[in-house]
């Protein structure tokens, strides 16, 4: 936080921010220093949302073609009702109204949340979206971070499974284990999210030691 003085300089003089409250070596802020903050000021209430989907990329032509994965289940957390919410695709658009009066919040969720549900309607220009993983790879400069790492680093926890077993589950018709696991990764990523926001720091569990880096989520 930065402290300006009570008496106004005068109109022609600038204020000159010391290169290291940056965290990178400039004397002024970088988009990847201002946008996050703007996205928290803008937004009163967030929701932190995560899909599960009907088929893997490789059943669809890859990486390329999100669009056609369907969606199985997803889930949301509203920091206005403070409510844990789920979703099928029969009731999608409800969620899609939602994460456009809302800051969207998720681990990945510009990679492949968002455009999971694209096709459902959501228009991705309407939503305003903070990506916990984008986040943190630019902050340390770490490739594929996954929520796993971060939520054993910072909560003691992990998951309970992964994408891939869900998908299985879609296909043998298991849809409540499917709303379980993915409800249970809404309430880790929500609760990595609000431990940033309250302690200035998170955690990475990439060996025996865990990784502390500073965040500014507020």
């Amino acid at each position: 936080m930065i402290v300006l003085p009570m008496s106004h300089p005068p109109s022609n003089t600038r204020t000159r921010l010391n290169p290291s409250y940056w965290k990178h070596g400039y004397c002024v802020p970088l988009s990847e220093d201002v946008v996050p903050s703007m996205l928290f000021m803008k937004h009163k209430h967030f929701l932190v949302v995560d899909v599960e989907t009907q088929r893997l990329t490789e059943e669809v032509g890859g990486w390329d073609h999100i669009d056609k994965l369907g969606i199985s289940v997803a889930c949301a957390y509203d920091s206005k009702t403070d409510k844990f919410l789920s979703y099928t695709e029969k009731n999608i658009r409800d969620l899609i109204d939602l994460c456009e009066e809302r800051l969207v919040i998720g681990f990945n969720i510009r990679g492949f949340d968002l455009l999971v549900l694209e096709p459902y309607g959501l228009s991705i220009k309407k939503v305003d979206a903070f990506d916990i993983m984008y986040d943190l790879e630019a902050l340390t400069r770490i490739p594929y971070l996954n929520l796993e790492s971060i939520a054993r680093g910072t909560l003691g926890t992990g998951k309970s499974a992964d994408g891939k077993l869900a998908v299985k589950w879609w296909k043998e018709g298991l849809v409540q284990k499917i709303v379980e696991y993915c409800m249970q990764d809404v309430k880790i990523t929500r609760d990595i999210f609000q431990f940033g926001r309250q302690n200035g720091f998170v955690k990475i569990q990439k060996g025996e030691t865990p990784m502390q880096v500073g965040v500014n989520w507020n």
